[in-house]
This record gives C-alpha cells, structure tokens and sequence, in this order.
C-alpha cells in the first residue's frame, strides 16, 4: 500500500455558480474545393485543467468488443433541433413506469441533499488521495487521469452529404450519449458482471445498470463502466472510477431531486463492489456513511422504503455495515430501524431475499445485526473499569443457532436441478449458522490464555466441510460463506484442511475476480503464525485484526481501513 496517495472527499460549500461554463457551439467548415465526403464536428466545449491533456475514455477501442471500431478520446453529447428538452424529472427509481406523478412532494420541494456530508473513497490496490473542492498536496500522480469526461471537450461525430448548393447536412449521428458509446460495455455489465456478488440473480439486482425512458446520471454510468472494466482488466477502469467519484461530489452539492439521490445510492452500491474487487482490506465506513447521510438527508425510512429498489441496495448496504462492523467489534453506522424496515418492506419474496443476495438466510441475518452491535457493546464494557457486559442475551442467541434448521422449498425435489440447488443452499446456510457459533464463544466466551474446547474444533471443521460440499463447476454459492470460512480457518490446526481453505479461496478470486478472496489468504497465514508462534490458547483472530486496525492508525493515514468478507 502506497504511503501516500489521492483523498477523495465529499464537501459541502459547492453550487452551480461553481460549475464549468458552456462555450458557444462551434462549427468547422469545409475547404474550398473538397470533392469528398467528410466527417464534421460540432463541438460543445467546456473549460479543461491548463496543461492537462484530456485522457480517451478508453485506451483500447476493442477491450469490451465494442460495436464500433471507432474510439473517440472524448465523450459524446445529444444533439438536437435546438429546441429545450424537456425537465425529465425522472421516477423515484423503482421498477414502474417513468411518471413524474410518482416523485414524493419532498423531491419537488427543492430541499438540499447536501448538509454536512462528507465521503471519502480508496480504490486500486492502494488508497487513492484526490480533494474534489481542489488538488492535495500530496498529489503524486497526473491530474490529468482523473479528469472527468464532462470536463473535457464532449463531441459528436455527424457524417455529411454533399448537395449542389453546398450545403452539409447531417445524415447519422454515432453516438448520442455517453451512455450510448458505452451500450456494448454496459450491456454485457447487466448480462454478466452485475450477477457474479450475488447467490442467485434477482428480478431487483442492486448492481444492475438500470436503462429506460430517463437518462441516467454520468456518475453512475461511470461507475458501472469502472466495474465493467476491472473484470475485462481495461486499462481505463481507475479512470472512470476517478470520474465517477469526481461528477458524484458534484451531484451531490447541486441535486434536489429525490430521483438523483437513488442514482447517488445505486451509485455507491456499485463503488463499494469495485473496492471489493481490490482487497477485503478498505475504507468500507466512508461508502456506508456517505450513503446514510444521502437517505438520512432525502427524508430517511420514510422515503426511501417506498421504492423497491432501494429497499433491496439499503438492505444490501446494511448488510456489508454489519459484516464489517462483526469483525471490527464497532458500532454500525446504520441503525437497526433501517434493517427493521427492509425487512418489513411490502417488497416479494420473489423480487429478492437476503439469501439471494448475500448468501445467509434471513433468520441468520437476524442474528448477524444483533452479534454485530452486541460485539461492539461488549468491546466497550471491557475498556471500562465499572461497566460489566449481560450475556444473558447471547445464551438466548446461542440457544437459537443450535436449533436452527433450514427448510427446504416445496420446489426443491422437483428435478435433479432443484435438487442440487436446494443442497447448495443447505450447506451454505449451516456455514454461517456453525461460523456464528464460533463467533459466539471467541468473542463473547472465550479468555486469553485458556483451553479451547474440543467442540469448537468440530463446529470449525464442520463449517468448512460445509463448504466444501458446494458444487464448485455450476454453482458458486460457497463464495457467501467467505467470512463462516475465515472463522472456521482461525480455529483448524490439521494441515490438509487449511490446505483446502486457501486453495478454495484462490479458486473464489480467478473465477469472481473479486480479490477481497485473495487478500483473505494471507490474513489466514499470519494467525496461523501467530498460534505456532505463541501458542494456540493464546492467539484469536481479533487480536491480528485490531493488530492490522492500529498498525494502519499508527502512520497517522487519514482513512480508517477495515476488513470486509461479504
């Protein structure tokens, strides 16, 4: 990890007075005594760092297949007749009709998104440092990569005709968007790379670039393309990231429409996903406070339940929250209301449900919110000298895991298929269910220096056979069990069942390219260390993990970095 590197911020103060000018429409003409068809220009120009170059959106105009063989360096706008297009305002960002009826009265009030927000993202393999309001000192890297696209010289191709009187006249446009030179890009993004974070795909996908009637906002077009591009390895993918964090902040001091505010959380959806692409190890709290500061500011559960799309990315959202927060033993930035309301949502258990989304069904879920701010509560207690932690509460959450059972569909032996599927889903679920078992007694019952049952050796190594029986050539829903896996590692000491872990997570990285499966590898390596080194009664997981959270501390690195495995 660099020592030094980009910040990138979210910053109140900024409005539309700030905002770059739009120059006059400029027209090219053609030369005297040119007997050919040629290509004309017209250019909507807009004000460019000086000395900085414009970076083309893509280096390789053939890296996504793309429709065409031609790669403008610069992005597209619409052309039109000249007249003012309508206000699209857009729907509230559900799976209806585009009605501008839909949008509740706080969205045509004009209120500001803005407050006090701040939002500060890492990306790549290391920690990106860029100030929006303006340059970091410690900026090391060209300016000129993260230059938005809207900032440079947006064009559109036109091809002409030649008439007798000289006259040009268009007759095709190649693009008319932004998001229509990228159409090939994102298409295969809904197609292919929006499905892989989840168990099974949904009717509402969090991760889908959502195409209809209202053109989506450039910071989410971005993003999308950022995602899409790390999985095809595209040489552009920090760029678009860079540019959708940068047109993001931008939205987010100009925007008073409850519509933008939905792109704004699909937006950070798709962000925290490309951050897991990179590593476990991130800034994971900034993505997650961004996002509840931006619902918090719209009009907060009230609001946002009302869109089914929402529910599912706030559910997603809060899900990562306490997952995080789990391994940490810190609070959660969401509270547990908004949970409450997901799951209370008039959503369809056919839409979506969080075992196909994360992989843990709802009633694990449940305790996973609870251990998650329990493990904080009692962090807290030990620190303090007269305050002593109830652990009436995880006796009943203890009680609850071991008579768990999972419940099969009726549809489950209906075919050989179904079958499979229904078997996957078994022993994933008993991975979380024995992971959170071992969560309880390392954090809640175990003290530094005594014996470790034998029963908590089983409970490991059951959660890890769990695993293993995953189909792992049709089907990848052991990838979900990421985190009851890492559990189940800290606590093995047979050789052959490591082995099997860190050749399982090798396998999770190449086929998901998402490389939080790599990271976790050696994590697994320094606590096995660690125990050979001082003993098996007297090393746990936390101990490394708080190790790596104050060693980050300790340099003085502005970003809180945590461990994510979901």
């Amino acid at each position: 990890m660099p020592e030094k590197g980009r910040l990138l911020n979210w910053q109140p103060g900024f409005s539309l007075s700030r905002k770059p000018t739009k120059k006059s429409v400029t027209r090219r003409r053609k030369k005297q005594g040119a007997d050919v068809v040629q290509q004309y220009e017209f250019i909507c120009e807009y004000p460019t760092e000086q000395n900085h170059e414009p970076r083309p959106a893509f280096e390789n105009s053939n890296e996504f297949n793309t429709a065409t063989s031609e790669a403008p360096d610069v992005a597209t706008v619409l052309v039109t007749d000249g007249t003012a297009s309508p206000d699209c305002r857009a729907c509230p960002y559900d799976d209806g009709p585009c009605l501008s009826g839909d949008i509740p009265s706080e969205a045509s009030a004009g209120r500001s998104f803005l407050g006090a927000t701040r939002y500060t993202g890492i990306g790549g393999t290391g920690i990106r440092n860029i100030d929006y309001s303006q340059r970091s000192t410690h900026d090391t890297e060209d300016p000129a990569k993260f230059t938005s696209l809207t900032t440079t010289t947006p064009r559109v191709n036109i091809v002409g005709q030649k008439h007798d009187d000289h006259i040009w006249t268009p007759s095709s446009i190649l693009y008319n968007s932004v998001a229509h030179r990228f159409e090939p890009i994102l298409d295969q993004y809904n197609q292919e790379f929006c499905k892989i974070p989840l168990t099974f795909d949904l009717q509402i996908n969090p991760f889908q670039y959502r195409k209809g009637s209202c053109a989506e906002p450039l910071f989410l077009v971005h993003a999308a393309m950022a995602l899409a591009g790390h999985h095809v390895e595209s040489q552009s993918t920090e760029h678009h990231r860079g540019t959708a964090l940068q047109l993001l902040r931008e939205g987010l001091s100009t925007s008073g429409n409850l519509a933008e505010v939905y792109h704004m959380l699909h937006t950070i959806v798709i962000l925290f996903s490309l951050d897991e692409t990179q590593s476990a190890w991130g800034n994971w709290s900034t993505h997650l406070m961004g996002a509840y500061a931006i619902l918090e500011a719209c009009g907060s559960i009230e609001v946002w339940s009302k869109s089914p799309r929402a529910v599912v990315q706030v559910g997603l959202l809060i899900w990562w929250d306490a997952i995080t927060s789990l391994v940490a033993r810190e609070d959660c930035v969401f509270p547990y209301s908004y949970f409450e309301a997901v799951t209370s949502s008039n959503t369809s258990d056919h839409e979506w449900d969080y075992f196909r989304l994360c992989g843990c069904p709802l009633e694990l879920v449940r305790v996973v919110m609870h251990l998650a701010r329990l493990s904080a509560e009692k962090r807290k207690a030990t620190s303090m000298q007269y305050v002593k932690f109830d652990g009436t509460v995880i006796s009943d959450i203890e009680k609850s895991l071991m008579s768990w059972q999972h419940i099969s569909p009726p549809t489950a032996d209906q075919d050989e298929s179904s079958m499979h599927q229904d078997l996957d889903s078994l022993h994933c679920a008993e991975a979380w269910r024995n992971g959170l078992l071992l969560y309880l007694y390392r954090v809640f019952q175990w003290e530094p220096g005594s014996r470790v049952p034998v029963l908590v050796a089983r409970l490991a190594r059951v959660a890890a056979d769990h695993v293993f029986a995953c189909r792992d050539d049709s089907s990848l829903v052991a990838k979900q069990a990421l985190l009851p896996l890492f559990f189940a590692g800290c606590e093995l000491r047979d050789e052959s069942t490591r082995g099997k872990i860190l050749r399982l997570c090798s396998v999770w990285d190449g086929v998901t390219r998402y490389h939080m499966f790599n990271s976790t590898m050696p994590l697994l390596k320094e606590v096995w260390a660690d125990q050979e080194q001082r003993g098996f009664e007297n090393v746990w997981w936390g101990q490394v993990v708080d190790r790596l959270h104050a060693g980050n501390e300790a340099h003085g690195h502005p970003l809180r970095m945590r461990l994510c495995f979901g």
